[in-house]
């Protein structure tokens, strides 16, 4: 068949292990399990409290959200597509209100109607789709977002998926909403547990189904919510593995721009295109006069607006769910088909253009959500970056320095943390922030986000950054 392309090989010794230990501790339960030392040489066990013990501390990531039990919500009537228990069932409860907060930041968005989402409808009426969401949320051995490993839980739930999943593949119900819906999620699982090799597997089927569908950008004016995660995935593997992504902005355009998708910037309110214009005639455009192409000005433009209006979010302008995820979209889309990672595309580039694009390129990476702590981390993004800051040319002008000081900012308070990484950040921040004179963080901070800085995700660790320059200074 044309679409049989899931499988379970990516199971391996180790994974089977897993399984057989789980099926044993099934057929074991109940039953004591004798010491192994003798009575006499065993000391009397101690019982102690661990309430007060400390929450391991897994890094900072852009949205920690622990689990708890909302009191009342739309979740809280939730019949499942099978029994699975009362324990099981308050867990799925637990992390689908917290998934509804990773993929849609509070501070940004306006509260997730989960019982109004197209993707919640999958979990209450597709028993494959259910048996992915379990096997993410048991990939997870705290809260959701911290430490990820594969649980023999997480691999009976996705085994599970995959035969059912190639039982749909053969039928009529191929190309099909939920056909589609439970080959992301697949695709989703292996990106977690970085399994690039079987998700890129899954994700190419996934394009080939969203072809006999009509495309992406029919499939988004028939599903929006559905299309939008196919759409992502495509820019998370370009970003991964350097090639331009899978789906053209023509894919995602359609014909006459007949697509479902939303653009920031040409949201229908015009009050708010009036508001984003005047703060983007006074903010990008003094400041970048540097010699840049201007379709990568343009980019630049783009970006600082639509971080200037997330700096601004208040509970009355925060964005609808869907247009926040199809703006950051349409953003980074628009950065990859300028220029993909790899650097077999980028040696046209001037040295300031590539380091402007690649800095654009890491902002908007901090926006696409994530599954947990450093789940997204792009090494080819990161080695491009540091590769360009360690080999940049001495600034020629204040501008050129001003766009130095942002590179190295950004860097510093996204995805360059090395040991190595931080003493030339410093030491750059140090020698470009002198010779503008930026000794306070308020001034600092304006120079920031004339060109892209979101508030929220960088003021504590770029703070961090130059009150580190001061303390120095001062012994």
């Amino acid at each position: 068949m044309l679409l049989q392309f899931v499988n379970d090989t990516a199971i391996g010794p180790e994974e089977r292990r897993l399984i057989r230990s789980h099926v044993m501790r099934g057929k074991n339960a109940g039953r004591p399990r004798p010491p192994r030392k003798p009575l006499v040489h065993r000391k009397e066990e101690l019982s102690i409290s661990r309430s007060d013990d400390k929450r391991q501390e897994v890094g900072e990531i852009k949205h920690i959200l622990y689990p708890h039990q909302p009191l009342w919500n739309e979740l809280s009537l939730t019949s499942y597509p099978y029994y699975i228990g009362p324990e099981k069932e308050r867990f799925v409860y637990q992390r689908l209100w917290i998934i509804a907060k990773a993929l849609y930041p509070p501070e940004f968005c306006t509260e997730v109607n989960l019982s109004h989402y197209a993707w919640f409808r999958f979990v209450l009426e597709d028993v494959a789709y259910f048996h992915c969401l379990l096997a993410i949320c048991f990939s997870f051995t705290t809260h959701f977002g911290g430490p990820r490993r594969i649980s023999s839980e997480a691999l009976r739930h996705i085994s599970q998926a995959y035969r059912m999943t190639n039982e749909r593949l053969s039928s009529f119900e191929a190309c099909s909403d939920q056909a589609i819906a439970v080959v992301t999620m697949l695709a989703i699982y292996q990106r977690m547990h970085h399994q690039q090799a079987v998700g890129l597997v899954h994700f190419q089927g996934l394009r080939r189904m969203v072809e006999l569908r009509g495309g992406l950008a029919k499939l988004a004016s028939e599903n929006r919510a559905l299309a939008q995660k196919p759409w992502r995935l495509a820019l998370e593997f370009a970003l991964q593995d350097g090639a331009p992504a899978t789906f053209s902005l023509g894919d995602v355009y359609g014909s006459h721009h007949s697509t479902g998708f939303k653009s920031f910037n040409n949201a229908s309110d015009e009050q708010n295109q009036e508001l984003m214009h005047r703060r983007m005639t006074r903010s990008v455009l003094p400041t970048c006069t540097v010699d840049v192409d201007p379709t990568l000005l343009q980019l630049l433009t783009s970006i600082n607006d639509f971080t200037n209006f997330l700096n601004s979010t208040t509970d009355k302008t925060k964005l609808d769910p869907l247009d926040y995820s199809d703006a950051v979209c349409f953003l980074l889309h628009r950065l990859l088909a300028y220029a993909p990672i790899s650097p077999l595309h980028r040696h046209h580039l001037p040295q300031l253009d590539n380091l402007i694009h690649l800095t654009l390129v890491t902002v908007m990476t901090t926006l696409l959500p994530e599954y947990g702590h450093n789940q997204a981390r792009y090494d080819l993004l990161t080695n491009q970056l540091r590769e360009t800051l360690q080999t940049m040319r001495a600034p020629e002008t204040a501008k050129e320095q001003a766009v130095l000081l942002w590179a190295v900012f950004v860097a510093y308070v996204t995805i360059l943390d090395d040991m190595e990484d931080e003493a030339m950040l410093n030491r750059m921040a140090v020698e470009n922030s002198e010779t503008l004179k930026l000794h306070y963080w308020d001034d600092l901070k304006r120079l920031l986000c004339s060109f892209g800085w979101i508030g929220v995700l960088y003021d504590k660790a770029g703070s961090r950054l130059l009150q580190g320059h001061k303390a120095r200074c001062k012994t």
